[in-house]
């Protein structure tokens, strides 16, 4: 379906971005493309639907060449793609308007055009969305509107760029059903992400770096490899974290890189293991029930509130009058409990309904939900940028309902964007971190001291970066810039909403560094994210949003221990926590109750699978020899 040969590119005519690139891609294939930040995927993806001519080489789509201008439109037609940021890529007011703009420019009949509309919204959970207005979606909302424009095409070739980089666990699931459901019909699917765990799906799997093929094979010998893919900046799938912990351990056991694999063996081991096992174990706990829970004491309730929010509620659709009847008629009927299968009911209008929670001082504050469920209304009240319509927020003792107090209190609680780097504007990075303290009327002086101290706290130097073009550094350098304006305004709270998305897994691994040092330099910190495994290791206490409302509150072992209503609404628990439930779910008896981590978890596996040894036994010795062996024929 593609075939590449020596394909070369440079968009300054210098750096290569593209660098002699063979791959061929089968008819009906599944595939995926992994590689860190600037490694060239996107640049390659634009290839294939000759949104970019190669420099050298040649592009063929179905046996057309991509380089021959009387051929883009047939291509376009085969090979439909979804961008990184749907906001690049809706055009009409209306859901539906969207959705049907291909097929109308494709020249389909309008009675298809609306049958194709349909289908497609319904594959991607918008049904009852079609009359909404695309600018007041959720960010994961659009990129579901995004994805059904191109499915409405039907082109033989989907190309998702990072398509799931916005999407909550629900709506990644259904990114991934949908693919399945399309690959078996005969699409061929390319797939460009940082999450292996989709990876672990494909066909096969190639690795860019510097604009080439690095590696290229079936899932099963690309995302086995650590070391090599740590130098790649990528991460195994956390099922293989947990088979090469358990290998490290002296657990005779292959790694897997599905979960449902690795979950498979290790309880067949464990079943092994208890036939000859006289003693046994009794079944002690359940992980999804953690033994601390019932008297877990939050220590933050001693805390100082800085931000305290009472009964909020918030519309971008009804006015005043509107939200009158809408609560006398929910009075009556009771709330709806209707909701779609992606996400939320289409027939709600609130982006916010009742909401009372306390931000506390030097805590730092998870905000999940699913798509669309307010997180990003919500924290747009925290310094004003939206003011409250029903209910109160106070920030730092000031009424944001109150226009000079919201003011005020914008220098005190910075907020960092999905993007950030869509924030710059300045001609040089120190004028861009410059901006928000010239803004206070302070003194050149202090304004040249913040600019190098908020730069100097993200890993910056002033005197390498400050006269460069923010555009000019690298995407992870120009996010890093983005946060030094917001902490060169020294705030004293700073609300982050999915500051990750989009970045490779060593660059999330830094900018996760960076805000942890953040907070125990004294910041309080507010973020919203949709990964489990991030809010789980870096936050003192979660909030989950669902349908605009405060589903639950609690440390991350609280939160996380209640699994199954999570997922009834769109979410999930971290990764090594899923494979102990699905473990005990399988007969292992898992002891710990708690909330695991992967090592935690392989801790407690080694004493199930083959006991521990204090004395002069050499069972450890025996199960490494045994590991050595397996691995020659994993």
């Amino acid at each position: 379906m593609i075939e590449c040969r020596g394909v070369s590119f440079s968009y300054d005519g210098a750096t290569p971005a593209l660098d002699g690139i063979d791959l061929n891609i089968e008819d009906g294939e599944f595939f995926c493309i992994l590689g860190g930040n600037g490694s060239g995927k996107s640049t390659f993806a634009k290839h294939l639907n000759a949104l970019l001519q190669p420099d050298a080489g040649t592009v063929r789509v179905n046996g057309m060449d991509a380089s021959d201008l009387e051929l883009v439109y047939d291509i376009r037609s085969t090979a439909g793609m979804v961008f990184q940021n749907p906001d690049d890529q809706l055009v009409a007011t209306l859901v539906e308007d969207d959705v049907a703009f291909g097929p109308e420019n494709l020249g389909v009949e309008s009675a298809q055009i609306a049958q194709r509309v349909r289908e497609a919204l319904k594959a991607v959970g918008l049904v009852g969305f079609e009359r909404h207005e695309t600018h007041a979606l959720s960010g994961g909302q659009k990129q579901r509107v995004a994805l059904a424009g191109v499915l409405a095409m039907e082109p033989r070739v989907l190309i998702l760029d990072e398509a799931s980089s916005m999407l909550d666990p629900r709506g990644r699931k259904g990114l991934m059903k949908a693919c399945h459901a399309l690959h078996e019909r005969g699409m061929t699917i390319v797939m460009i992400t940082h999450f292996m765990e989709e990876a672990a799906e494909a066909d096969r799997v190639a690795v860019f770096q510097a604009g080439r093929v690095a590696m290229l094979g079936a899932p099963e010998e690309i995302l086995t490899q650590a070391d090599e893919l740590a130098r790649l900046n990528l991460d195994m799938p956390a099922s293989c974290c947990l088979g090469r912990a358990l290998r490290a351990k002296g657990v005779p056991i292959c790694a897997q890189v599905r979960e449902a694999d690795m979950v498979a063996d290790i309880a067949q081991a464990y079943a092994e293991r208890s036939r000859t096992d006289i003693a046994g174990r009794p079944f002690a706990s359940d992980p999804r029930i953690p033994d601390n829970v019932s008297s877990a004491i939050d220590s933050a309730d001693a805390l100082e509130p800085v931000i305290e929010i009472s009964h909020l509620s918030y519309s971008y659709l009804l006015s005043a009058r509107e939200r009158r009847r809408w609560h006398k008629r929910s009075a009556v009927a009771g709330k709806s409990n209707k909701q779609a299968l992606w996400g939320n009911d289409p027939s709600s209008p609130w982006a916010l309904r009742d909401v009372s929670l306390t931000v506390r001082r030097g805590e730092f504050l998870g905000l999940a939900g699913h798509t669309g469920s307010g997180k990003s209304t919500l924290v747009q009240h925290l310094n004003g940028l939206i003011r409250p319509q029903e209910g109160s927020v106070y920030a730092l003792g000031l009424d944001l309902a109150n226009k000079k107090d919201a003011a005020a209190v914008k220098a005190k609680v910075g907020v960092v964007f999905q993007y950030p780097e869509r924030q710059l504007f300045a001609e040089t990075v120190a004028q861009d971190v410059a901006f928000g303290p010239h803004n206070l009327g302070l003194s050149q002086v202090e304004v040249a001291r913040r600019v190098e101290s908020s730069l100097a706290r993200v890993g910056l130097d002033l005197a390498t970066v400050g006269d460069k073009s923010p555009f000019e550094l690298s995407g992870g350098q120009q996010r890093r810039v983005a946060f030094a304006g917001v902490l060169a305004m020294e705030p004293e709270v700073l609300v982050l909403d999915e500051p990750m998305a989009g970045l490779d897994p060593a660059a999330r691994s830094d900018f996760l560094e960076l805000i942890d040092r953040l907070h125990h330099g004294g910041l309080t910190v507010v973020m919203v994210s949709h990964s489990m495994d991030d809010l789980a290791n870096c936050c003192d206490r979660i909030v989950v949003m669902n349908e605009g409302s405060v589903f639950a509150e609690g440390t991350p072992a609280q939160v996380f221990a209640r699994a199954d209503e999570l997922k009834s609404i769109g979410l999930g628990v971290p990764a090594a926590q899923r494979m102990a439930l699905a473990l005990a779910e399988a007969g292992v008896p898992l002891r710990c109750g708690g909330l695991y981590t992967v090592e935690s978890l392989a801790d407690e596996l080694v004493d199930l699978l083959i006991g521990r040894s204090d004395g002069p036994s050499n069972v450890a010795d025996i199960a490494k020899s045994k590991t050595v062996a397996r691995e020659e024929g994993c």
